[in-house]
Formats: C-alpha cells, sequence, structure tokens
C-alpha cells in the first residue's frame, strides 16, 4: 500500500545532525512528515485497534463507526514546543492536541502556555518493537524516556520498564487517516 506521505527514517550512530531541518541524534530515527499530513495510529500488538479520544481522553480502540473513525484520525503539525518533533492535532475538533496530563493522554483545546506546548509535542522515534519500517513509537518531549503507550486501552505516557510487553504497547503503525 502507498502513502502519499514519507515515510523515511534515518539513524546516526555516533553524531547529532540536523538534515532538512529535522535533529537527528545519537542511535535514535526519525520520521519524516509532511506538515499538515492526516494520518490515523494503530497499534502494533492489536492490529485491529486504533489510538482515538473519546470523551476527551486517549484511548485504543476498534473503530467501527464514523465519530470513531472521527475520533481516530490526526493531522500532524510541527511540534507546538520544539518543530523538530510533532503534535497530533484532532481532525474534528481542529485547535484541540493530543496532550499528557498527569501522564494520561487527553484531547484539549490549545492554550498559549509552555507546559501545554510541552505536553502536546512528541518526538516520532523508531519503533521500540519488531523492525517494521512503517512502525513507530512516540517520545515525550518534556518527559524524555516516557513513550505513548497503552494499559488496558487506555493512553499514557510511561518510562520503558525494559520488557517485550512495554516495547509492543509503545509501538504504533502510522497510517492512512481513518477520516477523510
Amino acid at each position: 500500500m502507498k502513502f502519499n506521505w514519507l515515510k523515511k527514517f534515518w539513524s546516526i550512530s555516533t553524531l547529532g545532525l540536523s538534515v532538512c531541518g529535522i535533529l537527528l541524534t545519537s542511535s535514535s530515527s526519525v520520521y519524516s512528515q509532511s506538515s499538515g499530513e492526516v494520518v490515523s495510529f494503530r497499534s502494533y500488538n492489536f492490529g485491529d485497534r486504533y489510538i482515538r479520544h473519546r470523551n476527551f481522553l486517549g484511548y485504543l480502540e476498534p473503530i467501527n463507526d464514523e465519530l470513531g473513525r472521527k475520533d481516530a484520525t490526526y493531522r500532524l503539525v510541527p511540534g507546538l514546543a520544539n518543530s523538530n518533533c510533532t503534535s497530533f492535532e484532532s481532525v474534528n475538533f481542529p485547535g484541540h492536541f493530543l496532550r499528557h496530563e498527569n501522564f494520561q493522554l487527553k484531547l484539549a483545546r490549545r492554550i498559549n502556555q509552555r507546559l501545554f506546548r510541552e505536553d502536546a509535542t512528541f518526538c516520532i522515534k523508531s519503533a521500540l518493537f519488531g523492525n517494521d519500517a512503517s512502525s513507530w513509537s512516540f517520545e515525550s518531549l518534556n518527559f524524555p524516556g516516557h513513550y505513548i503507550r497503552h494499559k488496558n486501552f487506555e493512553l499514557w505516557i510511561d518510562p520503558s520498564d525494559g520488557s517485550d510487553l512495554f516495547r509492543k504497547d509503545a509501538t504504533f503503525g502510522i497510517t492512512s487517516p481513518l477520516y477523510r
């Protein structure tokens, strides 16, 4: 399946470099996005479930209706706190972004506060599990080493505990949008 967005990443083993405005650091990979690209995020270990918001909280759920498709579709925009990273804007609630608050993922209206911008900025990294070039993990900007992951199908940011389960829970495929 071909997508109109770039699925390129670069790995740099020893030096931090800037390529096309994207910061590359030691042993990290980054996702190259088109500004404003609209996508959905499928779970690595529950392939029938997608990241979505429901009642302004983040969940991992099967998508069965139009509202679910809208809730599971996001616009990738340059990170609100760091343009080398990404923020996820809801397509059905423009101006609302996925952010973490008390480590739980929520959908919140953008406000002009530094904490909000940092909480709503994630760096797209190589998948923590597997070697699929279309899978990625999302690291919190203001809590380095904390990744979006699902626990009991709720979305949180947590530091890795080193387990395969955590790495699978924190790995997602970036797919074509479920809602157009």
